[in-house]
């Protein structure tokens, strides 16, 4: 092997690492942006992959304001087998000695049931935060799972 093709089979070396760190560094920054706060249960695989032809929504508790905040996310229904139950809480006093996070003052909670049966659930835990917008939010998650 002469100099010209060392030199030539280094710098292919050279530019094939190169591709490698910037896809390994472009596939980390898209997986590492991911919201992982939210702890998602699959109660029925089956139910997940078949499309919502409706959903009726369950606030509890049901407060005016935040359901007028959240009616337009979806045309829901009063009338469907598919209940979309939303659940929150805020300003949470917890003195236990065993939670760990002290600071966590809030949750919401998204399950979707088909005919009284739990299809999936999204919960995630909150600090002072406006409730409304983390629904919305924990329906985007949702809608990411179901086909809607």
């Amino acid at each position: 092997m002469n100099v010209k093709e060392f030199q030539k089979s280094n710098i292919l070396k050279i530019l094939t690492f190169k591709k490698q760190v910037i896809f390994l560094s472009l596939a980390f920054f898209f997986f590492a942006c991911e919201d992982k706060s939210y702890l998602i249960t699959t109660y029925n695989k089956e139910l997940i992959n078949k499309p919502l032809s409706c959903m009726q929504l369950k606030l509890s508790p049901y407060s005016e304001n935040i359901y007028n905040s959240i009616k337009n996310i979806y045309s829901f229904s009063n009338n469907c087998d598919n209940i979309l139950k939303i659940t929150y809480k805020t300003n949470i006093g917890c003195n236990s000695p065993y939670n760990k996070n002290k600071s966590l003052n809030s949750f919401i909670q998204l399950e979707l049931s088909n005919n009284n049966k739990k299809v999936i659930s999204i919960y995630k835990d909150l600090k002072d935060v406006n409730i409304s917008t983390e629904i919305k939010k924990g329906y985007k998650q949702l809608c990411k799972k179901i086909k809607i």
